[in-house]
């Protein structure tokens, strides 16, 4: 076997992807391309919550719109059916639907009045908690340090916002026993298994054509246009296309879940780090996007606790556990799943820690890892990047640090605020990651600028809100993302090791929000704790 030393190809030489150039000249194809014969097209109006039923549904003159052949009754909303797209969506919006929310499973849920639940059962000492991560007795490490610190934060519902709508083509067999699917999924393996199920039938009598996928970011896990696709062709023995709306897949989204977090910190006489604890206060994710495996943990949620272990930090008593709020929203893997939004608090909550102890935050960091040589290769090297310790006038540093699946990363952001506006604005970004033995180190520089690009969209501006049940935003006129003008300098290298290789797609989201927050709080003394930090929780922390 050869040494990685003596490696001619792998991590040594990039070769190009196959599918760059397609994508660049406009010749790719994804799932909204496809068209295959004898096909019909459907636009479905789905119920405005979760588990509503149609009560009336008076047609008018949907039926006499040119090319609207058929309108569907569905148990989850109305399907028309016709030639054109153009057709079915002005059909569908010509319906009038009296909806009948009675058995809605989300109809009572206001995300703005959740969050009395989420910070009583925050701070509940009797409140039913699942441990996800344990060393040591965080309890009693923390009932006799001489100092404790202590603190709040929360993380709001997240879009994916991929930018291709979800998608599909279905064609069932005339006996319905078999189908075909075209589509851009995460997990065809999925799909397969859920169609089979609903034409009770068997997985091996599915065909997934997998197609290019327009952004997923854990949304194309679950089949939601194949699911309805496949309805809809059993019913019309024709191949169907369904192709959502911007409008219709924000209405459905599956969102990252909205997140209350308690944070306690004890230090002992010397401000040395020695009880931590976590409580995450959410809905679970295993529950909705993986039932089997959340049944065969016990309840534990595998997707929304990541990141709640300090497994890299020398810290002898940790105890990680979370709340279950049940609130019948369809919460969902997102990308940097529930990294993302936990090492946000923890990160967060680790400069606190180290300014109440009267040390350098990080100098804490690089104490805690001081048996970690990875992980203290990682932040040095974005130290060094960043020259993290020189002063820049009104700006400020931030550092954060991160784990994912083995994958190990540090990231620094320098930022200035506008405080008129109250906006943030991110100058340069630094990142540096170990992820093990690298195979093709352009791919990895690309997944990182994706991943902290996304990142600081989430970090600054984007959010759901619910009422009734009902995600209330719509499009990108109301839940705006992250323009190209308001992008930073992004800095990447890589940490070579020779670890086994491990992942790279998520790892770049995870210390971004944290790095901005303590940027922020270097350069104005205040402490942001909700994401997104947009302009007008920053002016009210700045007031």
């Amino acid at each position: 076997m050869k040494k990685p030393a003596q490696f001619k190809l792998i991590g040594r030489k990039d070769i190009g992807r196959v599918d760059v150039p397609l994508k660049v000249n406009g010749t790719a194809k994804y799932g909204i391309d496809v068209q295959v014969p004898d096909m019909v097209y459907a636009s479905v109006l789905e119920a405005p919550v979760e588990g509503a039923k149609v009560e009336v549904l008076n047609l008018g003159d949907v039926t006499k719109i040119k090319g609207v052949t058929k309108v569907i009754p569905l148990p989850f909303g109305v399907a028309v059916i016709g030639d054109t797209v153009e057709a079915t969506r002005a059909g569908r919006n010509a319906l009038k639907v009296k909806w009948d929310t009675t058995g809605a499973v989300a109809g009572n849920t206001d995300s703005d009045k959740a969050k009395e639940d989420y910070a009583r059962n925050g701070k509940d000492p009797n409140a039913k908690t699942m441990v996800e991560y344990e060393v040591g007795d965080a309890p009693t490490a923390l009932s006799s340090a001489a100092k404790v610190v202590e603190a709040t934060y929360w993380s709001e519902y997240c879009y994916h916002a991929q930018m291709e709508p979800m998608n599909c083509v279905a064609k069932v067999s005339e006996d319905g026993q078999s189908a075909e699917i075209w589509t851009g999924t995460q997990f065809g393996a999925l799909a397969a298994n859920i169609i089979s199920g609903i034409l009770k039938t068997t997985p091996d009598k599915i065909k997934v054509n997998q197609q290019m996928l327009g952004g997923g970011y854990g949304r194309r896990i679950w089949p939601d246009a194949a699911i309805q696709a496949t309805i809809l062709s059993n019913i019309t023995k024709k191949p169907v296309k369904l192709i959502l709306t911007r409008e219709d897949d924000v209405a459905a989204a599956r969102p990252r879940p909205m997140t209350h977090h308690v944070l306690k910190a004890g230090l002992d006489p010397n401000g040395n780090l020695v009880g931590w604890h976590h409580r995450l206060v959410s809905e679970n994710v295993d529950a909705v996007a993986a039932p089997p495996r959340f049944e065969a943990t016990g309840g534990k949620d595998y997707i929304g606790a990541r990141g709640l272990d300090q497994a890299f930090y020398g810290i002898r008593n940790v105890r990680a556990e979370y709340v279950r709020e049940t609130r019948g929203m369809r919460v969902h893997a997102w990308r940097g799943i529930g990294s993302g939004y936990n090492k946000f608090a923890a990160e967060s909550f680790i400069d606190e820690v180290a300014n109440a102890a009267g040390k350098d935050p990080l100098a804490m960091r690089l104490e805690l890892t001081k048996d970690q040589p990875r992980a203290q290769a990682v932040i040095k090297a974005v130290v060094e990047m960043s020259d993290f310790k020189r002063k820049r006038p009104g700006r400020g540093m931030g550092i954060a640090f991160s784990d994912y699946h083995g994958t190990l990363s540090a990231g620094v952001a320098e930022v200035s605020v506008d405080r008129t506006t109250g906006k943030i604005k991110v100058h340069n970004y630094w990142v540096a990651v170990d992820p093990g033995l690298v195979i093709q180190p352009d791919h990895v520089h690309g997944q990182l600028e994706s991943a902290v690009v996304f990142g600081l969209s989430a970090a600054l501006l984007e959010e759901l809100t619910v009422k009734g049940g009902a995600i209330q935003q719509s499009n990108f006129n109301d839940y705006p993302v992250l323009r190209m003008s308001d992008l930073p300098d992004i800095h990447t290298k890589i940490v070579t090791t020779e670890n086994p290789p491990t992942g790279m797609g998520e790892i770049g989201v995870v210390a971004v929000a944290p790095a901005i927050a303590n940027a922020l709080f270097q350069l104005t003394g205040k402490r942001i704790r909700n994401l997104p930090m947009s302009p007008d929780r920053v002016k009210r922390a700045l007031a």
